[in-house]
């Protein structure tokens, strides 16, 4: 009996063992690749399981194979149950038994027609109900078990011998794998609340962080702003003006970033409610915007994207991003020379490159204007620099510089998709 228990001790902490990786799962939780991770993870779980079954009555064997299943199903959905049905029946034929390995296979199947089938409204339920629930899908995964080995008995003509050792074995079974399928379910459900709490409470930080940013530069940029539009309006009203189209839409611009300044210092999350656009649309909506600006200096503007037309990024967030580092890049840049804002998609990334011909930065200077730390003392150009780098973490994107002195700079942006 000693044996018997450290079997079925045995078989508890294997199963359990995914929720070691679980916050890894769970962080990535709608992707692929960490759907497939939680497939192979619950399957090499089951395959434990099966090569360390518990023993009952006169020989009998029996493990937790089918809870991992459950768990695959539920948290990884079809992609990540099959792959475990998979892993499962391949076992079961390399221990043998063609009549064994086939009921195997069709309890494989019924599990996962059943809970794909529930998954969905089961994820919806709150937290309290979703533990009760997971009690009667661990009954339903039990009651699928015992009906595979009453198949396999009954079929090998060893229905006496089932009945003698049916009642304690059944019930063991019962009790095991309901307790398992509640505490993995509890466990790994509290893990998905406080991954969300934490993913809550570091979207207010950067809410909170951009909004004192705002309030910063706030003053001092709208400053700027109205002595721009003044300006403008002088040059409209004495008629020195040759082309009214840039002229406006420069006007454009400036009533478009005061705008989202007063957002920004109003303590608004204009990020979480963004309309989005087409990438395409918005790279040209910059080049047209700046092109007056580069006609002056001198500087051509090249656009070479190869990105599908169906690419869409929050509107205001990623025009702002590129128009601060499309207009450092031209202010780098001297007569005569080439800003080129290019972009590719590889594999599940979006890459932006804005290259320019320009005098670029010393590398000293270069470590000042990528420190998110150093806000003190900085340009205008490096706190819009600064800024642009939140907008950019917001969108989960990634921000590097590479520069070389008279040479020109490269900017790299790099967002998923």
């Amino acid at each position: 009996m000693e044996f018997q228990y450290a079997d079925l001790l045995l078989n508890f902490l294997l199963i359990l063992t995914p929720l070691y990786f679980f916050q890894f799962i769970i962080s990535s939780y709608n992707t692929i690749g960490a759907r497939v991770f939680l497939g192979v993870l619950l399957g090499t779980a089951a395959i434990l399981c099966m090569s360390f079954p518990m023993v009952g009555g006169t020989g009998f064997l029996w493990d937790l194979r089918w809870v991992a299943l459950l768990i695959s199903i539920l948290y990884g959905g079809m992609l990540s149950g099959g792959i475990t049905a998979t892993m499962i029946i391949l076992m079961r034929f390399v221990i043998g038994g063609v009549q064994a390995s086939l009921i195997v296979l069709v309890i494989a199947i019924a599990l996962i027609f059943i809970f794909t089938f529930v998954r969905r409204g089961f994820l919806k339920l709150p937290f309290n109900r979703r533990i009760l629930a997971s009690g009667g899908l661990g009954i339903v995964t039990w009651g699928l078990a015992v009906v595979g080995i009453f198949a396999h008995f009954l079929l090998n003509g060893e229905g006496q011998a089932l009945q003698e050792i049916a009642m304690p074995v059944f019930t063991s079974m019962l009790i095991l794998y309901v307790i398992s399928s509640i505490t993995f379910i509890y466990f790994s459900e509290n893990m998905r609340f406080y991954t969300m709490l934490k993913k809550e409470a570091l979207t207010k930080e950067k809410v909170n962080y951009i909004t004192e940013v705002g309030e910063i530069l706030g003053l001092q940029l709208t400053t700027h702003i109205e002595e721009a539009d003044r300006h403008i309006q002088e040059l409209k009203k004495r008629g020195v003006a040759t082309d009214l189209s840039h002229i406006e839409a420069v006007e454009h611009e400036l009533a478009q970033l005061s705008d989202t300044l007063n957002k920004y210092t109003s303590g608004q999350n204009i990020l979480l409610s963004e309309e989005e656009k087409p990438l395409l649309a918005v790279t040209t909506e910059v080049k047209q915007s700046l092109e007056l600006y580069a006609k002056q200096k001198g500087v051509r503007l090249v656009l070479d994207l190869e990105v599908p037309e169906s690419l869409s990024f929050p509107h205001t967030s990623m025009r702002q991003i590129l128009m601060n580092v499309m207009k450092n890049a031209l202010d780098a840049t001297p007569k005569g020379g080439t800003v080129t804002l290019s972009g590719l998609v590889k594999r599940n990334w979006l890459y932006i490159y804005v290259d320019d011909t320009g005098i670029g930065i010393a590398q000293e200077q270069l470590a000042t204007l990528i420190d998110l730390s150093y806000v003190s003392g900085r340009t205008i150009a490096g706190q819009g620099l600064y800024v642009t780098q939140q907008l950019v973490r917001e969108l989960e994107g990634t921000f590097s510089i590479k520069s070389e002195v008279q040479k020109g700079t490269t900017v790299t942006l790099k967002f998923p998709i």
